[in-house]
């Protein structure tokens, strides 16, 4: 890498917020609400990251009935989209390095499978106003993959590939990474469980905040 880190992609949960116990906290009131029988054991922060409806073939795979999966779908919506009293909180130094990376007038952009209500709620709430754009998986008014995400900051911003990373904590993170051409760096304190596959995925992994700014020297002087 010739060219130090000018553009930073962002995920959203298990990258910037720890969101797994008010997500979880939701899901079981929207099984519940829906009248689903679950596994609770299932309810765990192996499941978080994907989309809606992947989330839930996870949590209750033996629920096959498409009115009830549609109902806890939207349950789920309408607790989480609105929910005053969301526990969710940031890992520690990712707030204070967001913060950085504006100071020092770095790109900084979020692209998150969240629909766009429930990601302004929390943009709003946790005082996430340094983004340049924002993408999540409604903003076009289809669903978007995270690779189509990455391919449209890069071409709406004339970003150069080189110098722009892609961080995630999921392999569908890296895996869009690679596809658009993109830097991907693994977000090792997130959700994902199997860390040495991610690892093996971007080639490039970091375990703490820390770790991201030795990381962006090391860019930058390379």
């Amino acid at each position: 890498m010739n060219s130090c880190i000018k553009n930073y992609i962002f995920d959203l949960d298990g990258t910037i917020i720890n969101s797994s116990e008010e997500v979880l906290l939701c899901f079981k009131k929207a099984f519940d609400l829906s009248n689903v029988v679950i596994d609770e054991s299932r309810l765990s922060t192996d499941v978080i990251g994907p989309p809606l409806i992947d989330i839930i073939k996870l949590i209750a795979p033996d629920l096959n009935d498409e009115a009830k999966i549609n109902l806890v779908m939207q349950n789920f919506r309408q607790i989480y989209d609105n929910d005053e009293n969301d526990i969710s909180c940031f890992y520690d130094g990712i707030f204070e390095f967001l913060q950085k990376l504006k100071r020092e007038n770095k790109k900084v952009f979020l692209a998150t499978f969240k629909p766009m209500l429930p990601t302004m709620r929390i943009i709003k709430k946790m005082k996430l106003d340094m983004f340049d754009d924002i993408y999540t998986i409604d903003k076009f008014g289809k669903k978007i993959t995270k690779s189509e995400m990455i391919e449209d900051i890069v071409n709406k911003y004339a970003l150069k590939k080189e110098e722009t990373v892609m961080i995630g904590d999921a392999i569908t993170d890296m895996t869009a990474a690679k596809q658009a051409g993109v830097i991907g760096i693994a977000a090792l304190w997130g959700y994902e469980k199997n860390k040495l596959k991610l690892a093996e995925v971007t080639g490039l992994s970091i375990k703490d905040i820390r770790d991201l700014e030795c990381l962006k020297l090391k860019f930058q002087t390379t």
